[in-house]
């Protein structure tokens, strides 16, 4: 079961991988990514969140995830964790009771999040879910594009629950972030890996919640390697590339570079389509096709992409020469 005692080191979520044409679950591609990101040194893998389209699961699909998930994990050591989220309280219960039933080790879910809270439908809501699926990790999903402010009061009232273990914080207040991780009795880990993960280090974070492993799980090993050897600007530097890359091809960061001339149509796709075509092109782990309403990048772009990245950052890929993507043992040492 995920504890806040356990609930540390690196976290990764991968995609759901689906089949090119009918869109069905590729249950071997999830098998193989989640062998793969076991073979790298990850603490946890965190299945159907934002990256893994659980909006688009069925509930015959969410059980076979979470099967998976749950015999992938225990076969190798490390972490299970579902996405559970939902409209209404009762839909997240019943994915969350479903998990808690496979012995999937935690949860990982958004408030009904239509409407925003108050503080007390907030706090209700989360100690309903604590007390209906008691033998389950929950993390608390703060997640600021859908207008749920959760607060330093917030996060210390829910740990009253012995089962709620702390959050993912996927937004870029670095101050928030470190003010919960000083003052919160929870475990808080961020999400924005590409750009953070180095000074969270050096602040002694419990660990880091990454979708960006999923391309370049070598530059995560050197630039962790470095952190664990207390070598901050090495650290740095190895991760410099992969920032400005994530920066230039999926989430913007400001800049007005952000699309490369060489992808004329990159902009018109979701941050859902992007994020699977570059998993793709990177080629370590399978993603598949976003389902609808995202529309797949086009066969025509996805050939510009890996042009683009050969020419252009190759050292990001992996390839023969890292026989193994990381080093052996964990990748966080804290």
């Amino acid at each position: 079961m995920l504890t806040r005692e356990n609930y540390r080191g690196i976290f990764a979520y991968p995609p759901t991988p689906f089949t090119d044409r009918s869109l069905l679950l590729d249950e071997d591609a999830v098998r193989s990514n989640i062998r793969k990101l076991a073979d790298v040194g990850v603490h946890g893998i965190v299945m159907a969140g934002s990256s893994g389209e659980f909006f688009t699961l069925s509930s015959e699909e969410y059980s076979r995830l979470a099967r998976i998930l749950q015999e992938e994990c225990e076969r190798v050591g490390i972490l299970s964790v579902l996405g559970t989220s939902g409209l209404s309280t009762a839909e997240v219960i019943e994915r969350t009771s479903m998990a808690m039933e496979l012995g999937v080790d935690g949860a990982i879910a958004l408030q009904p999040f239509y409407f925003t809270l108050s503080e007390e439908e907030l706090y209700k809501f989360w100690k309903d879910l604590s007390e209906a699926c008691p033998g389950i990790g929950l993390i608390v999903y703060n997640y600021d594009w859908v207008r749920q402010n959760y607060t330093l009061e917030n996060f210390r009232r829910l740990a009253e629950f012995p089962n709620i273990v702390g959050s993912k914080e996927a937004h870029w207040d670095f101050a928030k972030w470190l003010s919960f991780h000083t003052h919160s009795p929870l475990i808080h880990m961020s999400s924005t890996d590409a750009g953070w993960l180095v000074e969270m280090h050096k602040h002694n974070a419990a660990g880091v919640g990454s979708m960006h492993l999923s391309l370049s799980p070598h530059v995560f090993g050197k630039v962790l390697g470095y952190c664990n050897e207390g070598e901050y600007l090495k650290a740095e530097q190895e991760l410099s590339p992969l920032t400005e890359f994530i920066g230039k091809m999926k989430l913007g960061a400001g800049r007005p570079h952000i699309f490369p001339s060489e992808l004329a149509d990159w902009s018109q796709y979701s941050p859902t389509a992007r994020h699977k075509a570059l998993v793709d092109a990177f080629g370590f782990f399978q993603a598949g096709p976003p389902r609808p309403p995202a529309i797949p990048v086009s066969q025509e772009t996805q050939e510009k992409l890996k042009n683009y990245i050969a020419t252009h950052w190759s050292s990001l890929l992996v390839n023969e020469s890292d026989a193994s993507p990381v080093s052996d043992g964990k990748l966080w040492i804290g």
